[in-house]
């Protein structure tokens, strides 16, 4: 006898409103975290965590190489379903109800692989947890028997790794070509409110500065010293 208006749909054929329950509508809309549910009555947990589910490719290689025919066979573990945690009421009626939303969601991520290359791609060991578990001897036994374990977090951890350092050797060419300006025009030739001298200051700091503009000196005195070669034309 209860309602929730997310779950609340007219349908314009029947001239109707009607209910259907879909537990990632509340993972999108639900405001009752850590209060009652307006459809069950029941609590709705302040303990966040998420859905995690893991996905297992396999393959036969067929490359031409000495491991021409051989099976490939690989397991990426600790998946989430949602970027950002959701209450743990949510995500057990998530993994109860929306089995076939993650499938679906696997089977279009891996269309291509499935649709020309022929790959079996299978979801397993769906739950509900605040944070991902590992089990290490499972994992022991997979590569064991010859299959590449790969844990989600871990790939995402080297990918913002390997994001951060070509975001900071971007940033040293750019602080390298800016000094080498300085050192070529001198900071206080620089046009007012100029976005060179905004990221001189931003970047490189007062002292910095004084050290580019004392080399700049000793390159210019060091020009005006450099002996001058006559030719015999000259004379």
């Amino acid at each position: 006898g209860h309602v929730c208006h997310w779950h609340m749909k007219y349908d314009y054929r029947l001239r109707e409103w009607g209910q259907h329950y879909d537990p990632l509508e509340c993972a999108r809309m639900c405001n009752h975290i850590g209060g009652v549910c307006s459809l069950t009555h029941k609590p709705v947990s302040k303990k966040k965590g998420n859905v995690f589910y893991d996905v297992k490719t396999s393959y036969i290689r067929n490359d031409g190489t000495l491991f021409d025919g051989e099976e490939v066979v690989r397991i990426e573990k600790g998946i989430r379903l949602f970027e950002t945690a959701k209450s743990m009421t949510i995500c057990e009626q998530v993994e109860k109800r929306c089995r076939e939303h993650i499938y679906n969601l696997v089977k279009d991520r891996y269309h291509v692989e499935i649709l020309l290359y022929k790959w079996k791609v299978e979801v397993l060991n769906i739950r509900a947890e605040q944070r991902e578990g590992r089990d290490l001897l499972q994992d022991l036994q997979d590569i064991r028997e010859g299959i590449e374990v790969v844990h989600a977090s871990d790939k995402q951890k080297a990918q913002k790794e390997e994001k951060k350092m070509r975001k900071q050797q971007s940033q040293e060419k750019r602080i390298a070509r800016l000094e080498k300006k300085l050192i070529d025009t001198g900071y206080y030739n620089l046009e007012d409110y100029s976005l060179d001298k905004i990221h001189a200051d931003k970047w490189l700091g007062e002292e910095r500065i004084q050290e580019l503009e004392g080399m700049r000196q000793e390159k210019i005195k060091e020009e005006r010293e450099k002996p001058v070669q006559l030719s015999l034309f000259d004379l």
